[in-house]
Parts: C-alpha cells; sequence; structure tokens
C-alpha cells in the first residue's frame, strides 16, 4: 500500500510485478508504464517476463514485427531502469502455484520486496497461499 507521511506528503509508491498478460494489451502497458515513470508505483519485470509477453503478442500473427516489440521492450527499459529484477531465479525452487510456469513472477515478487503482483491471472495466484 501506497505510504503517505506527515507534514511534507511524501509519498512512497508500492513495489509491484507486472506480469507479462497485463504488458500483452498496448494500451494497458502505456498506462502502467506511465504511473511508474509518474511514480505512482515502483514497478517491476524480468527478462522472463518481457519474453513471455513479447512472444504471445507475436505468436498473435504477423500484425506487430518482433522487431517493434524488442524495441518497446527496450524503451520500457530505459525509462525505468529500476524495473528490470534480477536474482529472483533462486527464489523460483521455494514458490508453489497452482500453474508451474507463474513461479517466477512470485520468485521476482520476492527479489523485488514487491507488495503486489498485478496480473489478470488471478486463478494461477491464489492469495491464500501467497501470504
Amino acid at each position: 500500500m501506497p505510504r503517505i507521511s506527515g507534514g511534507d506528503m511524501a509519498f512512497e509508491p508500492s513495489v509491484a510485478v507486472f506480469d507479462a498478460c497485463i504488458l500483452y494489451p498496448f494500451h494497458l502497458r502505456n498506462i502502467l508504464i506511465q504511473l511508474a515513470v509518474d511514480r505512482l508505483v515502483e514497478a517491476r519485470w524480468t527478462d522472463q517476463i518481457h519474453d513471455e509477453w513479447i512472444r504471445n503478442l507475436a505468436s498473435r500473427g504477423p500484425a506487430i514485427p518482433t522487431e517493434r516489440l524488442q524495441n518497446t521492450r527496450k524503451l520500457m527499459n530505459t525509462a525505468l531502469p529500476s524495473a528490470s529484477v534480477d536474482g529472483y531465479k533462486e527464489h523460483v525452487p521455494r514458490v508453489t502455484l497452482p500453474d508451474p510456469d507463474d513461479r517466477h513472477v512470485v520468485a521476482a515478487g520476492i527479489a523485488a520486496g514487491a507488495s503486489i503482483i498485478l496480473t489478470w491471472n488471478l486463478r494461477h495466484f491464489p492469495i491464500r497461499e501467497l501470504k
């Protein structure tokens, strides 16, 4: 949860891992990146998350060239250099989820100290098991 302190009204945004499914839709991705640029949220992602949304979007057909998607990835990383999470893979074996392919997202959250995983895929991230 964002924290606002007393007199100076300093705002400390929550750290949130952006799952691939929310980076997939163009307009939602742009809104979320703008929120992070404006420091309303501290965005976090991994190369594996980038690979996933790009692979899924590219698989829909040749409408958007992969080079353009890779350029979007580069622009995101340039705009938010602190968003990229490393050192998360060591946490993957400790994470249990209904879909083991999503463990890397929770592991990234652990490594980043995130309080939020932003996803549409609630079925694969049961809240009771993640507390």
